[in-house]
């Protein structure tokens, strides 16, 4: 009985175990028809995207291709200017070095010579001076008050006129450690030559100082070429360190600004430029930076004959320094000072006449009147605004001796000695002398507008209330020039000047003719410069 009881419960159990087999079969075909599936749609996808990704490509190069063939004609252009300056200047200098390599001293002396300069042309206009004549015509001869009525402006003084302000040529070799000698020599032509150095031999004015007070201080004249500067430089060895020393005609250490306009951030010189420092010295340099504590600091100390001079209008020498020191890459501090006995006073040996001590000139062969000055100088670039850097200058110089005692000069009415052979009054005469003083201060702001465009400001006050630089009394202006680089070597300089002088309505400044009445205490002057830099 339990047999047949067992046959029958494996016979009730057959359908069972064939459906469980049967649905096991289809439920495995079912997974590998969707594994297939899926494989077969991954590799029709990658080869979809592959096709598409190449077509894209292709479109997407040839598309650059032919929107870029515009910017590379015109980078090609802009490399193209740049690379020829640079062959330029290298075949320039490497013409000299070609040309003289054959002779064993000149050779020698050019070896290493870097040639450059710069052009530069000019044109202003003073609204104060519209339509009047440049030279006088009531048989004088000289120049009107269109050159600001005597305050020197180095070169930049023409009105309504197109001029050759500069035509520069710079000769440099650097003193090395591996060569210790070298030299330079800075050539000027042009408008700004005429005003760089004041007293020389074979001076161009009429006079009996003429060989002393020449120079190439005449502005009718337009053949004047100028050796701005021109000296040795040797590196000598000094206790373990090196004293670069530079002998002969230097720029001075002094000021805010340089004599060539390509280096200044208004086109124009300001005032104190022009009026409160010297341009350059002929004398010693000495360069002791090396023996200082810290490579922050910097210091020069210097030998002179004076001020501008081509030779020594005296026997007395002048001395000076300028220290520098510069924390970081943002700031930088200066202080130059010069000390001599220059004589910008005549002492009369003094007789029944006139007494001694007497400021009659202001070119001396004695070796009287104390000359001094300090000067400031300090430039910031503001981290927080990337796009500008403010500057500064202040100076402060006294001539002893200069100004008489009853508060006039010679040149505004004291009585020279040939005043009294011809018959001048005894209580006129001037029987004493004091010191005189000026100061002077400007600020400097300039602003990257784009990366070819620059705008800078410039504010000055100058002060000359002594006569100490023959002026009289002070002023002030502001300056806006905006600086646009057209290409890696031109630039051109739009500018806009407003001179205030500080002067009482009856002594207000006269221009034109001589025989017009004609007055103001300030001017608007516009210029406009183009600087080619090779």
């Amino acid at each position: 009985m339990g047999g047949i009881m067992g046959k029958w419960k494996f016979y009730l159990l057959l359908p069972m175990l064939a459906v469980l087999a049967f649905g096991s079969v289809s439920f495995a075909q079912q997974i590998d028809k969707e594994a297939l599936k899926a494989e077969l749609r991954a590799e029709l996808k990658a080869e979809l995207k592959q096709e598409l990704m190449t077509e894209l490509k292709s479109e997407t190069k040839a598309e650059v291709q032919e929107a870029t063939v515009g910017l590379r004609d015109v980078l090609k252009t802009d490399f193209a200017d740049e690379i020829r300056a640079e062959i330029m200047q290298q075949d320039i200098s490497g013409a000299v070095e070609e040309a003289l390599a054959g002779s064993a001293i000149m050779g020698g002396l050019f070896k290493g010579t870097t040639v450059s300069g710069y052009l530069e042309t000019i044109f202003t206009y003073n609204l104060r001076q519209s339509g009047e004549a440049t030279l006088i015509t009531d048989g004088t001869g000289g120049l009107s008050n269109a050159d600001m009525n005597g305050w020197n402006y180095l070169g930049e003084r023409n009105d309504n006129s197109f001029a050759l302000e500069a035509f520069a040529m710079f000769f440099d070799k650097e003193a090395t450690d591996e060569h210790p000698v070298g030299w330079q020599a800075h050539v000027y032509f042009g408008e700004k030559a005429k005003r760089i150095t004041f007293l020389g031999a074979g001076g161009f004015n009429s006079g009996e100082d003429a060989t002393i007070s020449g120079g190439t201080d005449d502005t009718a004249r337009n053949d004047i070429v100028t050796i701005a500067a021109a000296n040795l430089t040797w590196n000598i060895p000094v206790g373990g360190k090196t004293v670069p020393t530079s002998m002969g005609k230097l720029y001075t250490w002094i000021g805010y600004e340089l004599v060539e306009s390509i280096g200044n951030p208004n086109y124009s010189h300001g005032l104190i430029y022009n009026n409160a420092i010297p341009f350059t010295h002929m004398g010693l340099s000495f360069d002791v930076s090396e023996f200082m504590p810290s490579d922050k600091l910097g210091l020069q100390l210097k030998y002179v004959n004076g001020w501008d001079s081509f030779v020594d209008n005296n026997e007395a020498k002048s001395f000076g320094f300028y220290l520098t020191y510069e924390p970081n890459d943002d700031w930088f501090w200066s202080l130059a000072t010069i000390y001599g006995n220059e004589g910008w006073n005549v002492r009369e040996t003094g007789n029944d006449n006139h007494a001694d001590g007497v400021a009659q000139s202001y070119v001396s062969q004695n070796n009287g009147g104390a000359t001094y000055m300090f000067d400031i100088v300090a430039t910031y670039s503001l981290p927080q605004i990337d796009k500008l850097s403010l500057g500064a200058n202040f100076d402060w110089g006294y001539i002893e001796d200069f100004k008489a005692h009853n508060g006039l000069l010679i040149a505004d009415g004291g009585v020279r000695p040939e005043d009294y052979a011809a018959g001048a009054g005894i209580a006129s005469r001037i029987t004493s002398a004091t010191g005189a003083h000026w100061y002077a201060a400007a600020g400097y702001a300039m602003y990257d507008w784009a990366d070819n465009q620059m705008g800078a400001l410039r504010y000055e006050y100058f002060d000359d209330s002594d006569h100490a630089r023959t002026f009289g009394y002070s002023l002030w202006d502001l300056t806006y020039t905006h600086n646009i680089t057209v290409a890696e070597n031109l630039l051109l300089r739009p500018e806009i000047r407003y001179i205030k002088h500080n002067r009482p309505e009856n002594e207000e400044i006269s221009h034109g003719n001589s025989y017009d009445t004609l007055t103001t205490d300030d001017e608007t002057i516009l210029t406009f410069g183009a600087e080619y830099v090779f």
